[in-house]
């Protein structure tokens, strides 16, 4: 029986590097292991073999396989869908799942397996952001067996649009969340010319529902002295500042400028100012990368140009 990875990081194990620091090795057992991939386990040992210092070198052995080894919670590879946990919690972060599988790109283009694995990912965000748009972590799908996590401080909320936390763990809207999405998706293309995602249905509705969300969440708040439309607000009961937002959940007043408001930060921390600079310059990038990769393969003309266009406004 394998314990929870909480459990077992609590504890140091052996064997120790030889250095000054005596870094623990932290890897769960193989057969404990949530995937296991010979062609990284190649990578770990070539990589390793050119760092001099021990402890450096037991902490890459530590570090580069640990999502591998620890947040693959459940992967279809014929589907292919893959469902990648953060931590201890059994949800998937857009944000965050995205980059746990970044550093294994340079690996998807000789090894079918990762290849399943990462295009499992976009796929399963795909299916995520298709059905709300604005969640930012979600639950287990039904079919993959695993039981939805209750969010403890998913409680005295009033979020719109309206979710169901059997499907969406939290919904704190971060347009990190989008730019992840087309990030993940355009680089494994480029590591692979693999494009067969965009030929699922969910993920051509998800990016030009996001591409919608994104115009709305450029325009100014208020038209005169006339609140517009509201597109996504978010309020909890809390002592705490940083858990819920401004302006009865839709956040400090904005005029137009070209970038989008976004409600919280990649901190899962709301924002003072909903114009955040780093989040708008990397969805300015990937909206870019998107268009450029619709741009090669011919496809989605009105959503290359929108793509393109809303980079040029931000």
């Amino acid at each position: 029986m394998c314990p929870s990875y909480t459990d077992y990081s609590a504890v140091p194990h052996g064997p120790y590097s030889s250095g000054a620091q005596k870094i623990p090795s932290m890897r769960p057992p193989l057969v404990c292991r949530t995937f296991n991939n010979p062609t990284i386990e190649s990578a770990i040992r070539d990589i390793s073999s050119s760092i001099k210092d021990p402890d450096w070198q037991q902490l890459f052995s530590n570090i580069f396989p640990n999502t591998l080894d620890t947040t693959v919670a459940w992967h279809n590879s014929s589907a292919p869908f893959t469902f990648l946990v953060t931590g201890d919690i059994t949800a998937q972060w857009i944000r965050d799942s995205s980059n746990q599988v970044l550093p294994y790109l340079p690996y998807t283009a000789t090894d079918s397996a990762l290849s399943m694995l990462v295009l499992g990912l976009i796929n399963m965000q795909a299916e995520e952001l298709d059905a709300y748009p604005f969640g930012n972590a979600f639950q287990p799908p039904t079919r993959s067996g695993l039981k939805p996590t209750q969010n403890g401080i998913g409680v005295n909320l009033n979020v719109f649009p309206k979710f169901d936390n059997k499907a969406v763990f939290e919904a704190k809207f971060e347009i990190d969340s989008f730019a992840s999405f087309f990030q993940v998706s355009s680089s494994y293309w480029r590591a692979t010319r693999d494009a067969r995602f965009i030929y699922n249905e969910a993920w051509e509705s998800a990016v030009s529902k996001i591409l919608d969300i994104i115009v709305l969440l450029q325009q100014p708040m208020y038209n005169g002295r006339v609140l517009n439309k509201p597109v996504v607000g978010y309020t909890r009961l809390t002592s705490e500042a940083k858990e819920t937002q401004f302006g009865s959940g839709l956040g400090n007043p904005v005029k137009y400028t070209g970038m989008v408001r976004t409600l919280f930060r990649p901190s899962d921390d709301a924002t003072i100012l909903p114009f955040l600079v780093p989040a708008n310059a990397f969805l300015c990038v990937e909206l870019e990368h998107l268009s450029n990769m619709l741009k090669i393969l011919r496809v989605f003309p009105d959503i290359r140009d929108k793509a393109m266009k809303l980079a040029s406004q931000i």
